[in-house]
């Protein structure tokens, strides 16, 4: 399993204004010589980049390990190695499916990426999941069985980050859906290989800004 990014209970100085930025590789637009645009995409999903900002990170000495925040930070930060290293992290805004379709049966396909559906009224976009979260719940339906299948029936392959899979012990039938509820990470790195902690006051730190980028499989 790769390193979780400490969450808000860890460090619960995190700031409210977080900025999420969905980035989609398009080759540049090209003009025809009728004037219209030509769009070409190089890839069906985009990266995700997030900006976070610590209001402070306490640091109460070797006397205070429950507050070791900026520790606990700065810390993570150099086992990393900057943006060599990957790691867990958990979009609190979006996080968690339930009943998510990853498929529909034809009789003989059995194996099914696991995806998320993100979006509301009508407008949304499906991408592959980074990393199951396994310490949460994970079930799968097939058809419209209100039952989830029981875990010998199923096994869950989370070896590749992006590539998260689930192969079922029995192909579904054609028009079948198999939908999953389950909870997950964004594979991701640090966007700088350097952030600035500033003390501003006695064991007291605050960190401006760090960049999370998601990656793709195998990146």
């Amino acid at each position: 399993m790769l390193p979780i990014y400490p969450d808000g209970a860890v460090l619960p100085g995190l700031g409210f204004n977080v900025k999420w930025s969905p980035l989609f590789f398009n080759m540049p637009t090209q003009t025809s010589a009728t004037g219209a645009d030509i769009d070409v995409g190089l890839a069906d999903t985009p990266l995700h980049n997030f900006e976070l900002t610590y209001e402070f990170l306490r640091d109460r000495g070797p006397d205070g390990a429950v507050t070791l925040e900026f520790k606990t930070m700065m810390g993570f930060f150099l086992q990393l190695g900057g943006t060599v290293g990957r790691f867990a992290f958990k979009n609190v805004d979006d996080h968690k499916v339930s009943k998510q379709l990853v498929g529909t049966g034809d009789g003989a396909t059995t194996s099914f990426t696991l995806v998320r559906t993100f979006g509301a009224q009508g407008y949304f976009g499906t991408e592959p999941v980074g990393i199951v979260d396994q310490t949460q719940p994970f079930r799968v339906y097939v058809g419209n069985s209100p039952t989830p299948l029981t875990s010998s029936q199923y096994t869950l392959n989370s070896t590749t980050p992006c590539e998260q899979t689930v192969t079922l012990s029995v192909a579904p039938t054609a028009g079948q859906p198999v939908q999953v509820d389950m909870s997950y990470f964004y594979y991701c790195k640090f966007r700088d290989n350097t952030y600035t902690f500033e003390k501003f006051m006695d064991r007291l730190w605050l960190l401006n800004k760090i960049d999370i980028h998601s990656c793709r499989p195998a990146a």
